[in-house]
């Protein structure tokens, strides 16, 4: 979208700061309670799971549903992002384009069904893996659609209604889980549930869509001419993205292949620590991308303001979540998912590290897609792909799940640095990252780390998981990392 179009998205609004500054804080903290609840939630499910079923059944049960995390590459393509600017501006005709993207993305849930369905039928997996595919792959295509339902929602910040079906989704999820747990735990009754999850998420946001409480409405046939021009613009970041699905979903697979699935069952244990943080920095970043879209090219004070925050924000929090991790890793993996989960301890706090990097780096990428400057990215991304997979290729067959949590740790970072050497060459904005937080962050966290190793076995793990996330949000507030104010600052400032 050129300048006069996305000056005209601001124009056209004229309530949309003040709507927004009230809104924005909302909805983070909205966001944030709900993924709390949902990752808590999602947690004691997946833990119920791999207490149940034999180490066999759970690595199949980890394949399949990471296979299917793949599919976002097919079902996604960017065009969630690519569509919120036009969503904004209404003399796009905001009804007829919402309906053709959610049907778009109904059609090519159906793909990532099929494509899920038709990789495990000829790589020659068990019949177990291929039924659990089959079944476990409705998600993907109840997902897809619902998900662009809450993009409509995301571009007139009420994003409280789908952090309210969603968590309300997670609660049904799990009480099924308990429910078949306490009956007929098995392998494929284990995958119901999260179907029933997306059922009810998805009709709880239809519901509200068709009934106009966020603006457009899915009410008009989908024109084919948008999709193609939805496709077009996101080709560049749909290719980005699919190398970025590719490189957190990969080493799933190579271990599926190089090592046994039994190693895929403590490498997703490991992995889930990671994924709760990643849901965090989703619901962070949610509302920040639409204020950086609002923001661009007008607005650079404003955008750099978001973005800075942002990156404090999430830098903080999954540096706390390493900390913790660092100190009483195995007695907390060990507590929540078994003494035999214990061992990948190591690799969930590598993989929390990998977890720094990569929140930088979606902060980044936002950035670069809310300011159209993202045609470079999937460059990046590839290059990154491929230096997951030589990386996991080597360190795998030494190192089990141990080593592709390094791969990833190398990768992230490596991904970091080239993303804001991208970001610096292509957005006229000055100091658009605060590198000297971040450096002050990296320190702290490094001396947190040394006082609580020094702890190890002078105090209870849980005390030294605690005195980790204490040390370090006081060394965050003494250096003036951290302030009261830090949240509310991802709120536009009024327009004047």
């Amino acid at each position: 979208m050129d300048s006069h179009r996305e000056g005209a998205v601001l124009q056209d609004k004229p309530t949309a700061p003040s709507d927004h500054a009230a809104a924005a804080g909302r909805n983070t903290l909205a966001l944030l309670l709900s993924r709390l609840a949902i990752s808590v939630m999602g947690w004691a499910g997946t833990v119920l799971i791999a207490r149940l079923l034999s180490p066999t059944d759970w690595g199949v049960f980890s394949f399949v549903f990471g296979l299917l995390g793949m599919m976002s590459i097919i079902t996604d393509l960017g065009v969630g992002r690519v569509v919120l600017a036009r969503l904004l501006d209404e003399d796009s005709d905001p009804e007829t384009f919402a309906s053709s993207f959610v049907a778009l993305r109904a059609v090519l849930g159906l793909l990532g069904y099929g494509i899920a369905v038709g990789y495990v039928v000829l790589m020659g997996y068990s019949g177990d893996v291929i039924r659990a595919t089959a079944i476990a792959g409705l998600v993907v295509v109840i997902a897809t659609p619902s998900n662009a339902l809450s993009v409509l929602y995301q571009s007139r910040m009420k994003m409280v209604t789908v952090a309210t079906a969603e968590a309300l989704a997670q609660l049904l999820q799990l009480g099924l889980t308990i429910l078949a747990a306490t009956t007929h735990p098995g392998l494929l009754i284990f995958i119901l549930p999260a179907i029933a999850n997306e059922i009810f998420s998805g009709v709880w946001k239809l519901v509200g869509v068709r009934r106009g409480s966020v603006g457009p409405r899915i009410t008009r046939r989908p024109r084919l001419r948008h999709w193609r021009e939805m496709l077009v613009e996101a080709i560049p970041l749909s290719i980005g993205l699919g190398m970025m699905t590719l490189l957190s979903k990969v080493d799933v697979l190579m271990l599926g292949k190089l090592d046994e699935f039994d190693s895929v069952g403590l490498y997703s244990v490991a992995y889930k620590f990671a994924d709760v943080m990643s849901y965090a920095v989703v619901a962070i970043l949610t509302p920040v991308a639409t204020l950086l879209v609002a923001a661009w090219p007008l607005l650079h004070s404003e955008f750099r303001r978001h973005v800075r925050t942002a990156a404090i924000t999430v830098a903080v929090l999954t540096s706390v979540a390493a900390l913790g991790m660092w100190a009483s890793g195995r007695e907390i993996v060990a507590l929540l998912y078994g003494q035999r989960f214990g061992e990948s301890a190591d690799a969930a706090w590598m993989l929390l590290v990998g977890a720094v990097f990569a929140a930088l780096t979606q902060v980044v990428l936002v950035a670069l897609i809310s300011a159209g400057r993202h045609r470079v990215y999937p460059w990046v991304a590839f290059g990154a792909l491929l230096l997951n997979i030589v990386l996991n290729i080597v360190l795998i067959p030494h190192f089990s799940y141990n080593g592709a949590a390094a791969a990833t740790v190398l990768t992230e970072v490596l991904m970091f640095v080239a993303m804001w050497v991208l970001a610096a060459r292509t957005l006229p904005v000055d100091r658009l990252l605060p590198a000297g937080k971040l450096a002050l962050i990296a320190v702290i966290t490094v001396a947190v780390s040394a006082a609580t190793w020094a702890l190890d076995g002078q105090v209870p793990w849980l005390v030294n998981a605690v005195c980790a996330v204490v040390l370090f949000l006081a060394g965050a507030f003494l250096t003036r990392v951290l302030d009261w104010r830090l949240l509310t600052k991802l709120r536009p400032r009024k327009a004047v």
